[in-house]
């Protein structure tokens, strides 16, 4: 293989087996395989490990102690037809691994013009992120799941693989998405979330037990969010939601828990869509 000429190297120099551009800055410890590329405008935290052949772009910034594997693009720019290669940016926190193939696109003019990532996420091989999204923290995104624009996903989520989530829906905390769904409503917290035989789009079968247990949540938390499941989405489902908040008041059901869940609720009824985002976007 022949050495890179003058014209695709100029700015850049060799860091390591990899190539670093002379406006990026590196923090102590941090790792570049064969390859790999560290863009202008790039802050990469301390002790990141770059795989082979990744891409970091920018303007973006990484906290410390992330991971990103073999191929995967991280800051490309958002795929919007009306990017006109604005300066819009990404920011991402600490110790998240970005498996083979990953991409996370920056922010969008017409956005926030910022994609943000909390800490401690797992993102698997061929996982998407685009513009103006923001991901919280410990959330999980197995093979192949495509999170549109301007989404917001909770904390301590759990995607499954080949699953794809339409631009403005939310994702409530400790929800769980079955693998090959549609998410094109929001998603309540504390659920399950999963396709029945007719239909591919995302629907709440259950409270979320497995997550919530790995989570630490008490035994008596998760017996009050099955309660107040069966009776907001099984027994009185047809009836209109204050009617159902009323007897959960009533039959002393309201924990803490289940009042996050029925906030998220009456906020998703504001918006004819079933994506509360979509109602608050300019």
């Amino acid at each position: 293989m022949s050495d890179p000429t003058r014209e695709e190297v100029i700015g850049y120099r060799q860091f390591q087996a990899g190539w670093i551009h002379e406006k990026a800055r590196l923090g102590e410890g941090v790792e570049l395989a064969p390859g790999a590329v560290v863009g202008p405008s790039v802050t990469v935290g301390d002790r990141c490990r770059i795989g082979e052949n990744a891409v970091l772009k920018g303007p973006a910034v990484l906290g410390s102690e992330n991971v990103v594997h073999a191929c995967a693009v991280i800051g490309g720019a958002p795929q919007d037809l009306g990017y006109r290669d604005e300066p819009t940016e990404l920011e991402i926190g600490d110790r998240n691994t970005f498996h083979e193939g990953v991409t996370i696109n920056r922010g969008a003019p017409k956005g926030r013009g910022i994609t943000t990532i909390g800490s401690g996420n797992l993102f698997m091989a061929t996982s998407h992120v685009a513009h103006d999204c923001v991901v919280e923290d410990d959330c999980v995104f197995a093979n192949s799941v495509l999170l549109a624009g301007h989404c917001h996903v909770h904390s301590n989520c759990t995607i499954s693989g080949s699953s794809a989530v339409a631009q403005f829906s939310t994702l409530g905390r400790c929800s769980f998405i079955g693998g090959l769904v549609g998410v094109r409503k929001d998603a309540e917290p504390f659920l399950r979330h999963d396709r029945r035989p007719d239909s591919i789009s995302a629907t709440p079968f259950s409270v979320n037990t497995v997550g919530l247990a790995r989570r630490g949540f008490r035994d008596e938390a998760v017996a009050g969010l099955k309660q107040a499941y069966t009776l907001l989405f099984r027994k009185e489902r047809g009836a209109p939601l204050d009617a159902r908040c009323a007897l959960l008041e009533k039959q002393g059901l309201m924990t803490e828990e289940v009042r996050e869940l029925v906030e998220f609720m009456r906020r998703k009824a504001t918006s004819s869509s079933g994506r509360y985002l979509d109602t608050r976007q300019d």
